[in-house]
């Protein structure tokens, strides 16, 4: 008599989150190279390869996929077989995203490289850092004045990865200083370190707590931790001696990362939630309402658009950099 068959184990899954769907397009180093170049104005092939510093064969493959989800559109010129790209509805939706990413590198990071974009608004005719306000009151966005509920979106799902590639230290400086946002795209474009900041500002902070909630295997996730804490984006608190175990909390420079996550929340519930609704419901406690980004301008208060706004790139003064203190860091 043969033995009973087992049944097959179920497979784990995750909460569904609209920052999960958003970083499978967008959590590469190469599309967020080719979405900077594109918010700057290039649309030609040969122009991506130049000027991101990705092979030919990696920028043809990300076109050709941004092209196929409708990021970008695909147009014939009037030469035989050349082609532009331009942003279309999809990648356009993303400017909010870049915004943000550039207001955290102007903040946080001005020293690290030998220019700065400065953004024009036409309408006011000034030049302008981005602002992250809340639509409904005007005011600006803090991350510990907003709260979170379930919404009719939040359902368990077996999380599905496309093949990526870390991008290493030398791949970056192959590039030779092609990335204008270069510290936000290596963070961002590696899916697992943003996940992992997603589970801080949802309230996570032990390891195997945030094991649980992104399913990372604990190796990546040591490592990306400890990336983490070298960027000071984390910091390190013991709660146990024997064994030693860490909390990891956002310092100040993780927590005004909260408008780059929400910009990317938004763009997620738009283009990626299913037919139940958004995942999660934001609540601004300052007004009391339903949370939604309106990025304006700092000089005339009005919401920056793509086609109102222009970029330069300017040299930066030479600043002395200060050292960094390491945080402690322990793996659980």
């Amino acid at each position: 008599m043969s033995a009973p068959k087992s049944k097959p184990k179920p497979k784990a899954t995750v909460t569904a989150c609209s920052i999960w769907r958003a970083i499978d397009v967008v959590g590469d180093v190469p599309v967020l190279l080719i979405m900077e170049r594109a918010f700057l104005g290039t649309h030609r092939f040969e122009d991506f390869v130049e000027q991101t510093g990705v092979i030919r064969s990696v920028v043809s493959n990300r076109l050709k996929s941004l092209a196929e989800i409708g990021f970008l559109v695909k147009v014939a010129t009037s030469h035989p077989n050349r082609f532009e790209y331009h942003l279309d509805e999809m990648g356009r939706g993303l400017f909010a995203t870049a915004l943000m990413i550039l207001r955290w590198q102007h903040r946080w990071e001005p020293a690290s490289r030998p220019y700065r974009i400065e953004l024009f608004h036409a309408p006011c005719s000034r030049s302008t850092e981005p602002k992250p306000c809340c639509a409904r009151c005007g005011e600006v966005i803090d991350a510990r004045r907003v709260t979170w509920s379930a919404g009719p979106g939040r359902l368990q799902v077996a999380p599905s990865y496309s093949r990526r590639r870390m991008q290493t230290s030398a791949g970056s400086a192959n590039r030779q200083g092609a990335m204008l946002l270069d510290s936000v795209i290596e963070l961002f474009g590696d899916r697992w370190t943003t996940l992992i900041i997603r589970s801080c500002f949802m309230g996570l902070s032990r390891f195997g707590d945030i094991q649980q909630d992104t399913l990372i295997a604990t190796n990546i996730l040591s490592h990306r931790i400890e990336r983490l804490l070298d960027q000071g984006i984390v910091k390190a608190s013991a709660y146990s001696d024997a064994p030693p175990r860490y909390e990891y909390h956002l310092t100040e420079k993780g927590r005004d990362l909260y408008p780059v996550i929400l910009a990317l929340l938004e763009w997620g519930d738009r283009w990626f939630a299913d037919k139940h609704g958004p995942p999660l419901l934001l609540k601004h406690q300052d007004c009391g309402r339903a949370l939604k980004l309106d990025v304006v301008c700092s000089a005339c208060g009005r919401t920056l658009k793509l086609e109102e706004t222009a970029f330069r790139i300017i040299s930066a003064p030479k600043r002395t950099k200060t050292p960094k203190s390491r945080a402690r860091s322990g793996r659980k």
